[in-house]
């Protein structure tokens, strides 16, 4: 190669010269090393000019270099011809793989001959000659010292065959790529290098590896030509992988030199150029080249087990592909495994390299990755690239800004430096102190709620016992009636939760918090102050509790608390994007019609009032644009994800006032108190009205200010749209609670964003009244605590029937009990107790008027004395037993006990049971549950496609060693 450089090569930094010596410091005789480069280059004009700039300012230059332009349209050839001292590029078609090409490129020029004259070292000509093979990249760019350092580790190790330098980030970063590579039996390649860790010295240890880049690869003549090259079947992508591990079981060793550095830009894995001779997409390219690597080289012992892994495994990513809305990801996967599996050159591979089996397996072993970092990596990875991607799907358009930099910035709390970092950090996150006393505070709240049993109230049916019997509620009602639409979403929470008491704890005892929590996620969208944020999310967790939602067991509303806010913060997020090219977010659309479908499902009115609310502000506010079109989308895709359920609702409008759990919640009536509906309190809630007058007259003082926010007029809106609705749902004898909840929640809305705008106020005057709220706030902090979240909610056992009824009505008999209850001042009430008793569901499922009339019939005559053949009447009904709990009334009773075919059977105190003798009579069961799963299945097929929806979308990313630059391909 010529000796002198052009201009303007300087290029790498300081730390490229290392000063070590360059002599063996054992004192063993010179090697002369004979060096012959290869460069092979493909559509690469961007980058060689710096790789030969690079090869201008080696200190140690090889004898001999060879390129190879591989089909490339551009100026690669021009460029590769211009590179110091080269030999005539030797031309390939673009469908050559880089191991084709090094060969192809030896056989045309050749190995460097050996000087016969005096050695680079000064001997006589006379020494141990070593021939190496360097192969490059058109993208790379080794640094001035990088072949002096790996021929300087070749002669302290003269019995390692194979050495790698040090990969860094191209053109110059200080970011490590690789410094040795392996693989685990998986497939998965692994460098033991951190997604953007800097070379600080922390790997310049010289050790041995399974196998080395081969971008900057210096390989022994003899190990290149007895393992002939690299895999022609490899043309890319695991081509180096394969190399060493055929040179490991060769017996020869593989070492990396990390005082060698090479910087590398890998175009091909990145992207940057198209792959050469193939139609295959880079991600489908590795697998395949991955499973090949291991199939052909892995012992035959594992092969089974192998195999069976990379099925699951293939199975596994196909589904995550499928869930990020990239099906072509999926068909990557098994077309990469298939492909290979069927393809059979692995099997002929296995066969041409049983002569290389000199070292055993269990030798080499250490060098492999191993199945848990594998793992572990999998795992780090899906975590982060989950993180990034929700952020990126919640931000992947230009965003107006709420506020300026200047208000966030005065917005940040200062903090003395000299203050423990805890103590900052609790400072600084108000939030985090208030929901960790939220936190502790409902298990505090909750302690005479802990123990054996089921939470019960009287708004409160008990949680069915096992997930199955709760998909059969979810999937089965009477002919003629339909299922509510919230137990499969509940069942969907119970497979998460230990089952549907562990769902009906933690959605009723930790309402406050979770509610809390979601009210943080939507406050800090447009309010700026932390001690507001704080606040407000706070206020909103508590408003559960002041609402009367937990202590009375009404599981609706409670589920509404936490969805609420997210739908808000999905709305805002359709919403707010008005000055960009590209409106909206049609993820977020996605996600607030899952909200919406939830709330439509375990609070009717409420969605309702919140659908007809979205749809005129779309229409009126912002017209039939994006914006506008994704929130009603939002609101028509929640409808249909509760099919049935929504026709049910439109034929049967008075349903619009059941919640989720149980019967409909207390109305405040035309007789009560006006104070309860004007302050959002509900009749039998645990605080009285007049704890949200404080609230009431700080959000009335709000308004008096000049510069009023969208967001204040926005909560007064809700108020007063809850206001009205509990008015109307009052008057037409429907549950209010929800409703109210949502007048509660928009005063919160209006005073947090009210004292976002003035929390930095030294009037006292506005300090007076946010000491008010404060105050009024810690109060009803205080009272929740000392109070506790029972009465009426309580945990007590399944069922008021006797031990002996409830063991009955399980196998084998299966007993039906007709429960009765009729006392002197009541009618008569009655209700079939099959299959456990009544649970969460059966009032929303119950069966019609037309089919009860035979049992209404019965009793009717009973009610009149009777006529001797209600007994056989029962057991016809398939009527086992009947209970009448006190008080019973005496005339029943002393009808039911002069009935032929009826037995007094033992009870409780004050209560009465029968016996039904149904020993002569082939009884029918009247209410017969028609299934009807078929509704069900393909209602999760589209809670499956409305969740992938509002996912962000999947990334394929090519196996190399990638720092921030992997191949991504959405």
């Amino acid at each position: 190669m010529e000796s002198e450089a052009p201009a303007g090569w300087e290029f790498f930094d300081a730390v490229d010269f290392p000063t070590d010596p360059t002599d063996d410091p054992l004192g063993r005789a010179r090697i002369r090393h004979v060096v012959t480069a290869v460069v092979v280059g493909h559509e690469g004009a961007a980058w060689l000019p710096r790789l030969t700039e690079a090869l201008w300012a080696l200190e140690r230059r090889p004898e001999r270099l060879i390129a190879v332009d591989t089909g490339s349209t551009d100026e690669t050839a021009e460029l590769l011809a211009e590179m110091p001292g080269v030999e005539p590029v030797v031309g390939l078609s673009a469908r050559s793989g880089f191991g084709t090409a090094v060969t192809r490129g030896l056989e045309t020029v050749g190995f460097a001959p050996i000087p016969s004259s005096v050695g680079p070292y000064g001997d006589d000509g006379l020494a141990t000659v070593v021939e190496w093979l360097w192969l490059l990249h058109d993208d790379c760019a080794p640094a001035p010292k990088a072949l002096e350092q790996l021929l300087l580790q070749a002669t302290l190790s003269p019995e390692t065959g194979v050495w790698g330098p040090k990969l860094r980030l191209w053109p110059r970063d200080r970011e490590l790529l690789e410094v040795g590579v392996t693989t685990s039996l998986g497939g998965r390649r692994d460098t033991g290098i951190e997604n953007g860790e800097l070379d600080q010295g922390q790997h310049d240890q010289p050790r041995n590896v399974l196998a080395v880049s081969s971008a900057g690869m210096l390989v022994r003549r003899d190990v290149w030509e007895s393992l002939h090259g690299f895999d022609p079947k490899l043309p890319m992508f695991r081509d180096d992988i394969d190399f060493g591990w055929r040179a490991s079981r060769a017996g020869f060793k593989v070492a990396v030199a990390p005082d060698a550095v090479v910087y590398h830009a890998q175009a091909a894995a990145t992207g940057e150029r198209a792959l050469a001779g193939t139609r295959r997409h880079a991600y489908q390219l590795d697998r395949a080249h991955a499973y090949y690597t291991v199939l052909a080289n892995a012992p035959r012992k594992l092969l089974p087990l192998l195999v069976l892994r990379f099925l699951l495994g293939t199975f596994i990513r196909s589904v995550w592909f499928l869930l990020g809305k990239t099906p072509s990801g999926a068909v990557d996967e098994w077309t990469a495994l298939m492909g290979t599996l069927l393809a059979g050159g692995w099997t002929q591979a296995r066969k041409d390299r049983r002569r290389l089996d000199k070292v055993s397996y269990e030798s080499i072993k250490p060098l492999f990755s191993r199945s848990v970092h594998a793992l572990r990596h999998n795992l780090e990875e899906t975590g982060s690239t989950i993180s990034e991607r929700l952020r990126e799907a919640w931000a992947d358009e230009p965003e107006e800004q709420v506020v300026t930099s200047a208000r966030r910035a005065k917005s940040t709390a200062r903090v003395a430096q000299d203050q423990p970092r805890w103590r900052r950090q609790i400072i600084r996150r108000p939030f985090l102190v208030a929901w960790v006393f939220l936190f502790l505070g409902a298990f505090v709240a909750a302690r005479s709620l802990i123990g054996g049993g089921v939470l019960r109230s009287n708004l409160l049916l008990p949680a069915h016992e096992t997930l199955g019997s709760l998909w059969h509620a979810a999937a089965a009602a009477p002919p003629g009636v339909t299922p509510p639409a919230w137990l499969g979403q509940f069942w969907a929470l119970s497979t998460v939760t230990f089952g549907p008491t562990g769902a009906t704890n933690v959605v009723l005892l930790g309402a406050i918090p979770l509610a809390a929590l979601s009210a943080w996620v939507l406050l800090r969208a447009f309010v700026v102050d932390r001690v507001a944020r704080a606040w407000g999310a706070s206020a909103y967790g508590l408003a559960v509790f002041t609402n009367g939602a937990i202590s009375q067991g009404r599981l609706g509303t409670c589920v509404a608390a936490i969805v609420l806010p997210l739908l808000g913060a999905a709305v805002h997020t359709v919403a707010r994007r008005r000055r960009v090219v590209i409106q909206g977010s049609w993820r977020a659309a996605w996600f607030a019609g899952i909200c919406q479908a939830v709330l439509f499902a375990f609070t009717p009115a409420l969605g309702l009032l919140v659908g007809i609310t979205l749809v005129a502000g779309a229409l009126l506010g912002l017209g039939w644009r994006r914006q506008g079109r994704q929130l009603v989308f939002s609101v028509v895709l929640g409808m249909l994800l509760v099919l049935p359920w929504t026709i049910e609702l439109i034929l049967h409008p008075s349903r619009l006032g059941q919640e989720a759990g149980g019967p409909p919640t207390a109305a405040v009536g035309p007789g009560d108190s006006i104070a309860n509906l004007l302050t959002g309190t509900p009749v039998g809630a645990p605080t009285p009205w007049w704890f949200a007058v404080p609230l009431i007259l700080v959000a009335l003082l709000a308004l008096t200010r000049r510069s009023r926010q969208r967001y204040e007029v926005l909560g007064w809106f809700a108020a007063l749209s809850g206001m009205v609705g509990t008015l109307v749902a009052s008057r037409l004898g429907g549950g209010s609670g929800p409703l109210m909840f949502l007048m509660t929640a928009g005063w919160i809305i209006a005073v947090t964003v009210a004292w976002d705008a003035v929390g930095k106020s030294r009037a006292i005057l506005v300090q007076s009244v946010l000491a008010v709220v404060l105050v009024a706030t810690i109060v009803t902090a205080g009272f929740w605590l000392v109070r506790g979240a029972d009465d009426p909610l309580r945990r007590g056992p399944e069922q008021d029937l006797p031990a002996y009824l409830m063991s009955a009505q399980g196998p084998p008999e299966n007993a039906s009990i007709l429960v009765v209850r009729k006392d002197l001042d009541n009618p008569m009430r009655f209700s079939l107790v099959r299959n456990g008793g009544p649970r969460m569901g059966s009032l929303e499922a119950a069966p019609t008027a037309e089919q009860t009339q035979p049992i209404t019939d019965i009793l009717s005559t009973l009610g009149g004395g009777g006529t001797g053949e209600e007994g056989r009447q029962f057991a016809a009904l398939a009527i086992d037993y009947v209970y009448l709990p006190a008080p019973v009334d005496p005339t029943l009773m002393s009808t039911l006990d002069s009935l032929p075919g009826l037995t007094r059977a033992s009870a409780e105190a004050d209560d009465a049971s029968w016996l039904v003798d149904r020993s002569t009579i082939e009884g029918k069961v009247p209410l017969q549950d028609d299934v009807r799963s078929l509704w069900r299945v393909l209602g999760i097929i589209a809670w499956l496609i409305a969740l992938v929806s509002c996912l962000p979308t999947a990334r394929r990313t090519v196996a190399v060693p990638h720092g921030t630059h992997a191949r991504r391909a959405s």
